[in-house]
């Protein structure tokens, strides 16, 4: 089933300001976009179970994120945040942080 993946301008703008500033490297970009490839081609439900969600450290939130998840986008901490509606077959950014940073 194809999933639909958002990310809205505020987040996408923030991300290119952060790759400008050097909080990222381009090829964070390079990666956001694989994922969300990855996901609209084979679908959230098959996506969450496959190797490449292992790979990313695809992982649910706790506390004030719960029903959140989080995949890791580098070494330093990164991270993008984001959530799954089923009834929309969406897949939400919420945040993407240059640091271990769930705030």
């Amino acid at each position: 089933m194809i999933t639909k993946v958002e990310i809205n301008e505020s987040i996408q703008s923030k991300l290119d300001k952060d790759i400008k500033d050097g909080l990222f490297n381009k090829e964070v970009r390079e990666l956001i976009a694989f994922w969300i490839m990855d996901i609209s081609d084979i679908g959230y439900e098959e996506y969450i179970k496959s190797p490449l969600a292992e790979s990313f450290g695809d992982h649910k939130l706790k506390n004030s994120r719960q029903g959140e998840r989080s995949i890791h986008l580098n070494e330093s901490g990164g991270r993008l945040i984001y959530k799954y509606y089923k009834k929309k077959i969406i897949v939400k950014v919420i945040k993407i942080t240059a640091e271990h940073d769930y705030l």
